[in-house]
């Protein structure tokens, strides 16, 4: 018997065989490589396993790194990515990023090496998008995440997305009907039109919209609690987002979102009507079961609303998004003469080139009433 394999008894009194043995210096990490292996019925049997084991072991090392060494797709390393950026980022967001992934980015890389995707395929990817999609730069930026992931674990030396060229839209002039905002004239038309209408709610809800500019998640998390009534102040510290299991109600994403808004008087007046009995930890804007209210249906309300308004109409109203109101408020603010710092404050951005960036068109009236100061500042 060789001198490594050693005879044991098992609890029932069988016979076995096992063996103890240095095979060697491990070609990659430096160290011993030592083994035991037991369980043989015979000495044979065993020294057979120790002769394999010595002539082929470091054999199946170099396998077991190939193995290691393995190609991983992009979905593999974005599988890896996901779970490292769920901890940094709220749910709300989380959500729309796996939706991204789930929709445009997986799709489109997923089963690729990603070792062997180059910034030619990311281009021609990048190109299609721009097509398709307005916001193509921002998805293939998220694309380019996972590829700093696998930059950092020193899977790929580049990271491709960061070499293409990202087309830019071009920009086209709007013409008065394509501006998502009413001036005065057309808001005041609107919010008299849906005063007479049986639908109570959705007039309140776009009156507080048109006038304070809050953002419709705003609107939708706003309790009877967040506003005081004494000192004419609407606070504004929530929203309504989305989460894999539906509405939620959370903090806002920056600290400027959370702010006091001053409310005129008829808006207080028409909100006092409103609540009438309601309790003040209810939401102003609820489900019919008080939950929280779906975000399609101010959609809804708006639709019925300026079809009731057509039928009043020689020409059909001009059509604009629930988010329309915000850039309305925005428009008669600077039209009013609030500075950028007062409509950056009031609609809560954190940073006034968003401000400058999304409101630097305004009303007809208001380019109208330039040209109108200027020629009595000239004055021949």
């Amino acid at each position: 018997m060789a001198e490594n394999i050693k005879e044991y008894r098992l609890k029932d009194g069988k016979r076995r065989f096992m063996f103890k043995t240095y095979l060697g210096i491990h070609p990659y990490s430096k160290e011993r490589v030592e083994t035991t292996r037991r369980g043989f019925k015979s000495s044979r049997e065993a020294s057979i396993e120790l002769a394999r084991l010595k002539t082929n072991w470091l054999d199946e090392i170099e396998k077991e790194m190939a193995q290691k060494k393995k190609k991983k797709t992009y979905e593999q390393i974005y599988d890896l990515w996901i779970e490292e950026y769920k901890t940094t980022v709220k749910e709300s967001t989380l959500y729309k990023t796996e939706q991204l992934f789930d929709n445009h980015i997986l799709p489109a890389f997923g089963s690729e090496c990603i070792e062997d995707i180059k910034p030619l395929a990311v281009q021609e990817i990048m190109n299609e998008w721009h097509d398709k999609f307005t916001k193509a730069s921002t998805i293939m930026s998220y694309a380019g995440l996972v590829f700093d992931y696998a930059l950092r674990l020193q899977i790929i030396t580049i990271n491709p997305t960061k070499i293409i060229r990202k087309p830019s839209k071009i920009k086209k002039v709007k013409s008065d009907e394509e501006l998502n905002f009413y001036d005065k004239e057309e808001l005041k038309e609107f919010m008299e039109s849906l005063s007479k209408g049986k639908n109570k709610r959705a007039y309140v809800y776009f009156r507080l919209l048109a006038f304070t500019g809050i953002r419709k998640g705003e609107a939708g998390a706003l309790q009877w609690s967040d506003i005081d009534f004494k000192n004419k102040v609407l606070n504004i510290n929530k929203a309504v987002s989305r989460k894999a299991t539906g509405l939620y109600i959370q903090t806002p994403k920056t600290t400027s979102s959370i702010r006091r808004i001053s409310l005129d008087d008829k808006t207080l007046e028409i909100l006092k009507e409103f609540k009438g009995d309601d309790d003040d930890n209810l939401l102003i804007f609820r489900s019919d079961d008080n939950s929280i209210l779906s975000p399609a249906k101010s959609r809804k309300w708006l639709i019925f609303a300026q079809d009731q308004l057509d039928k009043q109409r020689e020409k059909p109203m001009k059509r604009i998004s629930t988010h329309g109101f915000r850039h309305t408020h925005a428009s008669l603010l600077f039209e009013s003469g609030a500075t950028l710092k007062d409509v950056q404050y009031r609609l809560g951005h954190s940073d006034i080139q968003t401000t400058m960036d999304i409101y630097t068109h305004v009303t007809k009236q208001a380019k109208e009433q330039l040209a109108e100061r200027f020629n009595e500042y000239i004055d021949f």
